[in-house]
């Protein structure tokens, strides 16, 4: 059985860790290995609960506070799977994840990570069903969960998370440049990872506040791929005409046009 090496990021959440834990010692598929991140806590409670884990597949790594995408390196580079699963540490999966998501992995060698349908509970109540799929699902749009399943060549390859993105959309971008690099994602049709939601959560206070500065990032950080796009989609008649308002002619698209020319 291949080991999945699970990643749990963990800043000042202790209190939800018996939950997010709980769900992989949960699952179906058995051989798995659980890293939680301790990412500078500072929240007494948080590091009681820490020292107080005493099970033989979870394992407790510190690191100063450098935000998720460095926790989430951090504990990738301990792992001793070849296959990785990331979980938020407030957030939960449905015991089938890693079994059904395991499997879709190994049916065909394109695909490098594995999502599934979310379903959020908390302050915010909703459903989303991400696509996947390649390069092209992930320019203009998110399709994947930021918990999910995917190969650690995968991380290797394209040299882990960006950990300069500390306001949130550092799964998008980190997607962004996997499937960049020929893979796909793959999704499990089912609700199998539950994710909770507060006025709190970083989607909320830092995510959308700021999320024309994190986009303007990834454009720039990857403007070479957009060009290309968006050259592709001139050349093939593609363009969609986005108009602000009837009377109009100046498009979202056309204007990327001139901004990824230049």
């Amino acid at each position: 059985m291949q080991l999945v090496s699970v990643i749990i990021p963990c800043y000042n959440d202790g209190l939800y860790l018996a939950q997010s834990v709980g769900s992989i010692l949960a699952q179906t598929y058995s051989n798995t290995e659980i890293l939680i991140i301790n990412d500078g806590s500072t929240d007494a409670i948080t590091l009681q609960l820490l020292s107080a884990f005493n099970h033989p597949k979870v394992t407790v790594l510190h690191k100063p506070n450098g935000h998720l995408a460095s926790a989430r390196n951090y504990g990738i580079a301990h792992a001793k799977g070849a296959i990785i699963a990331t979980l938020d540490a407030d957030d939960w999966y449905g015991k089938t994840f890693i079994a059904k998501a395991l499997q879709m992995l190994n049916t065909n060698e394109k695909i490098g990570v594995v999502t599934c349908y979310l379903k959020s509970f908390g302050t915010r109540k909703y459903k989303w069903k991400p696509l996947g799929g390649n390069i092209n699902s992930f320019l203009y749009r998110l399709e994947c969960c930021a918990s999910a399943l995917f190969k650690k060549e995968c991380w290797t390859t394209v040299g882990g998370y960006d950990e300069q993105m500390k306001l949130g959309y550092e799964d998008w971008e980190y997607w962004l440049r996997i499937t960049a690099a020929g893979w796909q994602v793959a999704v499990v049709k089912e609700y199998l990872l539950n994710y909770r939601t507060s006025n709190s959560s970083m989607s909320v206070s830092q995510s959308e506040p700021n999320r024309a500065k994190i986009i303007k990032y990834i454009m720039d950080k990857h403007k070479d791929l957009y060009w290309q796009a968006m050259q592709a989609a001139i050349i093939n008649h593609n363009i969609i005409d986005l108009t602000y308002t009837p009377n109009n002619k100046i498009t979202l698209l056309k204007n990327l046009y001139w901004q990824y020319k230049k």
